[in-house]
């Protein structure tokens, strides 16, 4: 097996298009993304036939991301990484701040950097010599030239960098308006929305005129793993706990935003998996013990959410027989009574919790980002917050009151709030959580009784 992490030199450089370029190129690819992204992933499947795996260490810690980037890993002829934001962007000034440079150092994995080559000329060799001394324990070993207008061009930047900073140019991207990706509120739009087949030849295309893929493979670092689910001590004890439970996913064009290791993890611990569609599906599966709700695009779809009243009516008598409920962010959203758009349309969601929530034009920012998170019985976790919704009306918790809330959410620099609830054994709430950052949390959720 081999490895190799694409990374740029900040959001925009062109780092997400070179990693879907390589893994449409490249054969038999293992795809990770960096961070929580849950988009980006659903690319990386399309263009490599294989899910895609976030490695995020605040949320896992170091050695859950080793974990899961070997385990996943085996297999492959070639793990390809996908950073985020700039190689050394994270949380903080600190070098250990769960950057894109701090995840390549605790995987000992060489570094491609994607530079944006618009407007710029021998700068761009001290734009790379910064980023190659800002970190010396950065293996950076390539530079792939991004927005580049002409081969004529290229060579002028690549005779530049290579003199100046002793890394090699790998090859650039050309400027083209057919690599964009659209995008929406938050972030790109999915793999299924887009014509992925037409774009992948284009990748094809300029990988094999535009790229040293020889030399990148060569770049690319050799490794091996004997790491698996059985031999992982930290859920070793999870091994068939909860055999015979079935599980259903609420999985479709509303509902897409899951860590496929939580799923796999789901698996392991003996669960049987079955998946169902809230837009099309009349009710829930049959002999449904605990019901999960992912993030996604709700909002989209709050016409065809609120008109399928047979498939909320299944979930509210779910949740009075006492079936456990898991919703994060855009489930959340589902479980609440109403959902208002920017439009001031209002559509009736399942009801569950008696809270209305409104979209708004711009992210949430007061509740953003990495959270700390510690529940109502005392389990402490991570995950992370994105939505550009708010809570209108609340008539779960009496007014300023703390009780009633199950999360009690801390940011490493200082904020807090409090959010979630739980009404029989439903739980929801805006935060994302990776079960691999406290897996006693995926225990109590699948260990539950019903009345």
């Amino acid at each position: 097996m081999k490895k190799i992490l694409i990374s740029g030199t900040m959001s925009g450089s062109g780092k997400t298009t070179v990693s879907s370029i390589l893994m449409s190129a490249l054969e038999n690819v293992a795809p990770f993304k960096v961070g929580p992204d849950y988009i980006d992933p659903t690319h990386h499947e399309v263009f490599t036939g294989h899910h895609s795996h976030n490695l995020d260490i605040f949320m896992t810690g170091e050695d859950a991301v080793r974990q899961i980037f070997e385990m996943y890993s085996q297999g492959r002829d070639i793990s390809v990484v996908e950073g985020v934001m700039g190689l050394y962007d994270g949380i903080g000034n600190e070098k250990d701040n769960f950057s894109t440079a701090h995840l390549a150092r605790v995987l000992d994995i060489p570094v491609i950097l994607v530079v944006n080559a618009k407007a710029i000329s021998t700068s761009i060799a001290a734009e790379v010599l910064g980023f190659k001394m800002f970190d010396e324990r950065v293996n950076i070993k390539g530079v792939i030239l991004n927005n580049v207008s002409s081969q004529k061009l290229y060579e002028s930047l690549k005779e530049a960098v290579e003199k100046y900073t002793g890394i090699e140019c790998l090859g650039y991207i050309p400027r083209n308006e057919q690599l964009a990706t659209e995008s929406r509120h938050l972030g790109l739009k999915q793999a299924f929305e887009e014509d992925n087949a037409q774009k992948q030849e284009l990748f094809k295309e300029i990988a094999q005129n535009c790229l040293n893929l020889e030399r990148i493979k060569e770049i690319a670092q050799e490794f091996e793993s004997s790491r698996n689910m059985d031999n992982y001590a930290k859920i070793g004890h999870l091994k068939d706990k909860f055999k015979g439970k079935r599980v259903a996913i609420a999985r479709d064009e509303a509902f897409s935003f899951y860590y496929e290791a939580n799923i796999d993890l789901m698996k392991f611990c003996g669960v049987e998996i079955v998946e169902f569609s809230p837009i099309r599906d009349k009710e829930l599966p049959e002999n449904t013990d605990f019901i999960y709700f992912g993030g996604g695009y709700p909002e989209l779809f709050a016409k065809e959410l609120s008109e399928n009243i047979s498939m909320k009516n299944s979930i509210v008598e779910a949740c009075k027989n006492g079936v456990r409920i898991f919703a994060e962010c855009g489930g959340f959203m589902y479980l609440a009574k109403k959902l208002r758009l920017l439009n001031d349309e209002i559509f009736d969601m399942c009801g569950i919790f008696d809270i209305e929530i409104g979209m708004r034009k711009r992210l949430n920012i007061g509740r953003f980002g990495y959270i700390n998170i510690e529940t109502a019985n005392g389990i402490n976790l991570r995950g992370h917050e994105f939505h550009y919704s708010e809570i209108l009306k609340n008539n779960e918790v009496n007014g300023n009151d703390s009780e009633g809330y199950f999360y009690n959410i801390y940011k490493n620099n200082g904020k807090e709030w409090k959010c979630g609830y739980m009404k029989n054994n439903a739980i929801a709430g805006y935060p994302h959580i990776h079960f691999y950052s406290n897996v006693e949390f995926l225990e109590f959720l699948l260990d539950v009784k019903r009345d």
